[in-house]
């Protein structure tokens, strides 16, 4: 089988990831998977050479070329997936004619990626699964001015999307509001095989980073350390405030030891800024003194290195129940005492009672996240009393179903089941 991912290591995105554990695990399954993307002389951004001793031995990848990033800007196609569309289709069709291919999988973001298996589909006959990490089609490039260029990107995957999904046999995604979105505009057949699959996590990236990665934590003596990693949306702000504000109350009862909060990554840009006024919002909540913010995305080695150096990690809601952090596997693997402050619908509420290790401060729906602020409060001067005796217990082999080997395993017999259906086993 091909998985089709444009960007793969050494890009520093998040959305490596979901090609990358399966190409790692999917023999152990059956499958023969080989991973087609993109030379990295065509890569527009960040990389980092470090994680390629987070890929498998003996993993196959094919690289192809794309059109030169200087003269497509001007175009408006910066995107290496429509830069590559061309080179991805080649490629794919000599496979395929070769006989090496009996399935293809896309994950997107990017979406143009999924026209490289929907174009295999029509021309082969290939049967095609198709994996969503974020949606394609937002409320939020609805809402953008017509003619922007977000406004534009909106309206040509509203046209393209269902071309692309009339012909996917199988739908996957990390959450099921994303399969949701899709069936409200009936883009997803009756029949069609459908699976909710969250990225999940392996024990082993974590073994790398201690090996290679460079911790964003520079402890001060006698120091109790928060850390927050990833990306912050506004309707994460009222979450975030609870957490300021706890942190004030504690460090008020706790004036002999600093409290010192970390929160990385929050822009997820390279070049990221505080476009949230997370400063402002501490100075506000008392504890500017507090925060230290890194708002510019750090390659994933260091944030799981700076996960194992802190002395509790934080995960943030939203104002949306559907909201789930899909962080939630790599900080549970860092072994530290994890604590969120989510809505009482989110999924994280089930998993924190699956894994372990985890202490939610939640809140129901009409209520606002920072009339938990003296319970977070609470929770956190537990946690730098106890470590992991504030938390509930782990639960170890609780994890092996979202493990990167066990959410491949659930991929492997969703394309048995694909390959039955097309005739193909």
């Amino acid at each position: 089988m091909v998985l089709v991912a444009p960007e793969f290591v050494p890009r520093n995105l998040a959305g490596v990831m979901r090609s990358r554990f399966l190409a790692g695990h999917l023999a152990e399954f059956g499958w023969v998977p080989t991973v087609l993307t993109v030379r990295e002389p065509c890569y527009e951004g960040e990389m980092d050479e470090r994680s390629r001793a987070l890929l498998a031995p003996g993993m196959r990848v094919e690289r192809v070329g794309a059109w030169p990033v200087r003269l497509c800007r001007r175009l408006g196609l910066g995107d290496v997936s429509l830069r590559a569309q061309w080179s991805l289709r080649r490629r794919l069709g000599e496979m395929i004619r070769n006989g090496e291919v009996d399935l293809v999988f896309v994950t997107v973001l990017p979406g143009y990626s999924s026209l490289v298996g929907a174009w295999a589909k029509r021309k082969f006959g290939v049967p095609f699964v198709l994996d969503y990490q974020d949606p394609w089609v937002t409320d939020w490039g609805a809402r953008q001015p017509r003619w922007s260029k977000a406004g534009l990107a909106h309206r040509l995957a509203t046209w393209l999307e269902p071309g692309v999904a009339r012909v996917t046999d199988a739908f996957t995604a990390v959450s099921a509001e994303t399969l949701d979105t899709l069936r409200e505009r009936d883009l997803i057949g009756p029949h069609t095989p459908v699976e909710v699959l969250p990225i999940g996590a392996d024990p082993a990236d974590h073994m790398v980073a201690t090996q290679f990665g460079r911790s964003q934590i520079q402890r001060g003596e006698g120091e109790f350390t928060l850390a927050y990693l990833g990306t912050l949306t506004e309707r994460m702000l009222p979450a975030t405030e609870a957490v300021f504000r706890a942190v004030g109350e504690l460090q008020a009862r706790q004036s002999g030891r600093r409290i010192r909060m970390h929160f990385i990554g929050t822009s997820a840009q390279a070049g990221g800024q505080d476009v949230h006024g997370l400063y402002a919002l501490a100075r506000a909540c008392g504890v500017a003194e507090n925060l230290r913010l890194e708002p510019r995305r750090v390659g994933y080695l260091d944030a799981l290195r700076s996960m194992q150096s802190a002395d509790v990690l934080l995960l943030l809601g939203s104002t949306d129940s559907h909201y789930t952090a899909s962080k939630i596997f790599p900080c549970w693997l860092a072994r530290r005492p994890v604590l969120g402050v989510f809505h009482q619908g989110s999924t994280i509420t089930a998993l924190a009672r699956e894994l372990g290790g985890v202490d939610l401060v939640t809140y129901a729906d009409g209520e606002d996240p920072r009339a938990r602020t003296s319970e977070v409060a609470t929770r956190l001067e537990a946690i730098a009393a106890q470590g992991l005796g504030a938390v509930p217990a782990r639960r170890e082999g609780a994890h092996e179903p979202y493990s990167a080997r066990g959410i491949t395993q659930r991929f492997a017999a969703l394309f048995d089941r694909v390959l039955t259906a097309a005739g193909r086993n």
